[in-house]
């Protein structure tokens, strides 16, 4: 008997010959689904296991696994494929996702504030701006206190206090360079108090600051 989960693919990863795991945030937490066979060139589902694919996933019990089986897609987020910085400012997102809310049992808060960024980053003016104020309001979710940050630079600590009064629009005219120092900070803040370590930071330096 199929059973039917809503949410997002925040990590795709091929396995074996031509399966992959997908792993989606849903109301519920993470939820990982086998999806087989969808690497081979006429696979029926394979563009229900790319990375931030919305919708519903249905998924069958096999051998203690939950094995995709069909779905719908509802949003894609296309534009974030075609633009290298909505790209990396979604990914960023999908990171912070993952691993502040791997354990996270009662997650429809935190599903209902990624989509809004997500939206946010893919129709919006200031993509790194909105990964900015999702980041911030993860780490409060979780109780990240970063008022360390006012110590070394108030500069950023004031921007980073501006974004979680207000919303992601009161930063859409900051600086790149602001709102990198921005994440830097507060993923800092996550590595020091949880471990956390935001990896798709790196890859954003490279993209928005290159020439």
């Amino acid at each position: 008997m199929n059973e039917t989960v809503k949410g997002i693919i925040i990590r795709s990863t091929d396995y074996g010959e031509k399966d992959k795991i997908i792993d989606v945030f849903t109301p519920q937490g993470i939820v990982a689904l086998s999806a087989k066979g969808v690497r081979a060139p006429s696979a029926k589902l394979k563009g229900m296991t790319n990375l931030l694919t919305y919708g519903e996933f249905s998924f069958r019990l096999g051998r203690g696994k939950k094995v995709l089986s069909g779905g719908e897609i509802t949003e894609s987020f296309f534009p974030c494929w075609t633009d290298p910085k909505r790209y990396a400012s979604a990914m960023i997102c999908l990171e912070t996702t993952e691993k502040l809310f791997k354990n996270e049992e009662d997650a429809k808060p935190d599903l209902i504030r990624l989509l809004k960024t997500l939206s946010e980053i893919t129709y919006g003016e200031n993509p790194l701006a909105s990964c900015v104020w999702f980041v911030v309001k993860s780490a409060e979710r979780v109780g990240c206190d970063y008022e360390v940050v006012s110590r070394f630079d108030p500069d950023t600590y004031q921007l980073l206090t501006a974004v979680a009064d207000g919303t992601e629009k009161g930063v859409v005219g900051a600086e790149t360079t602001d709102l990198i120092s921005a994440l830097r900070a507060i993923t800092l803040c996550l590595y020091n108090e949880f471990g956390v370590r935001i990896g798709a930071l790196r890859e954003a330096e490279r993209i928005f600051f290159r020439q």
